[in-house]
């Protein structure tokens, strides 16, 4: 008896030094992950703090300098240019926030990557494991009918559809500033909004179903 206790000793603790280790890169890898995903979600909402308040004080700088300036070539020339330097903040500000959402996707995937490998190394875990990870897949904002906007409450989404309203104005500013008719710009102005609106959101969803696809 005491021979084969010497025998079934070594491989009993070489087996738990085993999953000692493991536990521990597993827990190292998760904690790494989790600041990924926290650092990911810092420099989006850092940009949307940042471009919006770009154009908090783009409009207001448009608000003081319309008053005084009316409609003359001068103002039409400030206007598209803070209008068009907002309108270019606000694309790069929405694609890296597209990047920004899909790369902390892909890192909550590998983290649900960790937590099988945990039920794999504590069996007694796998439920409440499996229960936390269907409440996170089951949460939605959004009924199933309206599911097509849920991209809209994103931020990248949100800013998209402030840059498109940026675009539409640029334009529409410069096209009153050429001497169209009030109603002419707004049409064109409205036309190019919406299209840069459904442009982002086309952009958006491809994005992500490359990214679900890959």
């Amino acid at each position: 008896m005491t021979r084969d206790d010497s025998h079934e000793e070594p491989g009993a603790a070489a087996r738990s030094a085993g999953i000692s280790v493991t536990v521990t890169l597993l827990t190292t890898e998760h904690y790494n992950l989790q600041s990924l995903r926290a650092a990911t979600i810092g420099e989006a909402n850092g940009r949307a703090s940042i471009f919006l308040g770009g154009v908090s004080a783009g409009l207001i700088a448009i608000g003081f300098h319309g008053t005084s300036g009316g409609r003359s070539p001068g103002t039409t020339t400030f206007d598209v240019l803070v209008l068009s330097c907002l309108s270019f903040l606000g694309v790069v500000t929405f694609v890296r926030c597209v990047e920004l959402a899909i790369d902390d996707w892909q890192y909550y995937r590998r983290i649900d990557a960790l937590r099988q490998r945990y039920a794999m190394l504590a069996p007694e875990v796998e439920e409440l494991i499996a229960l936390s990870i269907e409440a996170e897949q089951s949460a939605t904002m959004l009924t199933p009918g309206r599911r097509a906007f849920q991209m809209m409450l994103t931020v990248a989404g949100s800013i998209g559809v402030v840059t498109g309203v940026l675009c539409g104005a640029d334009v529409g500013v410069l096209a009153y500033g050429l001497h169209a008719s009030f109603v002419t710009a707004l049409v064109i102005g409205a036309a190019v909004g919406l299209f840069i609106t459904a442009a982002c959101d086309r952009f958006q969803r491809a994005r992500w179903s490359g990214a679900i696809t890959a």
